[in-house]
């Protein structure tokens, strides 16, 4: 029975390497290529594994883009509750405008960093949702969750204090995805035109007048 059970386990930690590896390429084509030119076969390709493994674990290039977005928002959380914590702050005991400020100085910095495929990619995959016509529904829902969640997020520092009261929680996560979805953007098309770090420390400035009280 332990025997069964240890295959089992060693059987399920081969298919998440496997699925991992799918998001990773798929990430990575997507960035490279912009999402139309990233086929499933192509991704399996470039994964090194059978080229209809992608559809084996997905079903669906919609699919696999919900997860691909899911998981680069995963990473931005996961990176900034890592960054608080080296500070000795924890993200639950913070006033919410200092929650916000740090995902977004978070976000820019682990996206100007050389090994962030997914959080290229899923500026890519917002890109290609500006088209009237362009048939992205995951991505469009994603960003719809995004902004839900900054404005909750707004909303909720209005309630401790650390936000100004008189402030719009939707037209703030607007201007602060508008903000962090720019500079991203125009590090894709003009790598190098200003010091990263200096840019965010600017955003930084700009968001905490606007928002603090």
């Amino acid at each position: 029975m332990d025997e069964s059970a240890g295959t089992r386990r060693t059987q399920a930690e081969r298919r998440a390497a496997s699925e991992e590896a799918v998001l990773r390429a798929a990430a990575e084509l997507i960035a490279e290529r912009g999402v139309d030119r990233a086929s499933l076969r192509g991704i399996g390709a470039r994964a090194g594994i059978s080229r209809a493994m992608p559809a084996y674990h997905f079903g669906s290039k919609d699919a696999l883009v919900a997860r691909l977005t899911e998981q680069a928002h995963e990473r931005t959380l996961k990176a900034t509750t890592e960054a608080l914590a080296r500070e000795h702050r924890h993200i639950d005991a913070l006033p919410k405008l200092e929650v916000l400020l740090a995902t977004i100085d978070t976000y820019l910095r682990v996206f100007a960093t050389a090994d962030s495929p997914e959080e290229r990619a899923v500026v890519v995959l917002w890109g290609a949702t500006f088209p009237a016509e362009a048939p992205m529904p995951t991505a469009i829902e994603a960003d719809r969750r995004t902004h839900e969640e900054l404005a909750g997020t707004i909303r909720d520092g209005r309630a401790d204090g650390s936000i100004r009261d008189d402030v719009d929680p939707d037209a703030a996560a607007v201007m602060v995805t508008a903000m962090a979805r720019g500079v991203a953007a125009l590090s894709l098309t003009q790598p190098g035109a200003a010091d990263t770090a200096t840019v965010r420390a600017l955003c930084r400035q700009a968001i905490t007048a606007v928002l603090a009280p």
